[in-house]
């Protein structure tokens, strides 16, 4: 059996049972999407690759605890990542604060195409959606922020958002269906926006290049 064939418990197992190294091959399973998590709730980058590695130092120092009687390794680890985003959020007295995407999360990253002879305009149409995307994103409440998060970047099912954020499977349900329904409205508002301001733009790009004929 191949590593990669090898599950979250397999490998559990084989940490405990003195093959220490084989939790780097979690860490690399889980990183972006414990990062993404913490992520959706805490703003400085450095603060959030700050966390992650303190929710992967717990989980190793805790890893005898887990139970696969009683959950999957990943929705344990979550937790974990959970409680640490809590404690921090705690200790520096602040709410929650918008969502800065890092870089490596983006939609043009996911989808971009990177075949030799993708259109170079088509990625920075790309580019430009995954902006108004992100900005949209990050004006929703932090739960809603969380939850879509998790469903559409982390690819995680619904049981399993509900576990880790200790919501119903109903209310996880609610809050994709409301926030996908105030993403749209948010980006259909920006895109107005956008439109309204084009007239002002030409006008003034207008009024330059005649005082560039004039002079």
């Amino acid at each position: 059996m191949t590593i990669e064939e090898q599950t979250d418990e397999e490998l559990v197992r084989l940490v405990l049972s003195g093959e220490r190294e084989r939790f780097a091959i979690l860490v690399d399973r889980y990183k972006r999407g414990i990062t993404n998590f913490i992520g959706a709730s805490v703003r400085s980058p450095s603060d959030v690759a700050d966390l992650a590695q303190e929710a992967f130092m717990r989980a190793f120092a805790h890893l005898g605890t887990f139970n696969a009687a009683l959950g999957k390794f990943s929705t344990w680890l979550y937790h974990i990542a959970r409680n640490v985003v809590r404690t921090h959020l705690g200790k520096s007295l602040r709410r929650p604060q918008t969502q800065d995407f890092g870089e490596e999360r983006t939609l043009e990253g996911v989808l971009a195409d990177q075949s030799p002879c993708a259109d170079p305009a088509s990625g920075i149409l790309r580019t430009e959606a995954e902006r108004d995307v992100r900005a949209a994103l990050a004006e929703l409440p932090e739960r809603t922020r969380t939850v879509l998060s998790l469903r559409y970047y982390d690819n995680m099912e619904y049981q399993t958002i509900a576990q880790t954020m200790g919501l119903s499977l109903g209310n996880v349900k609610t809050l994709i269906h409301r926030g996908k329904i105030a993403l749209a409205e948010k980006m259909r508002a920006r895109e107005r926006d956008a439109l309204e301001a084009l007239p002002a733009k030409r006008s003034i790009v207008g009024t330059s290049n005649a005082l560039l004929f004039v002079l």
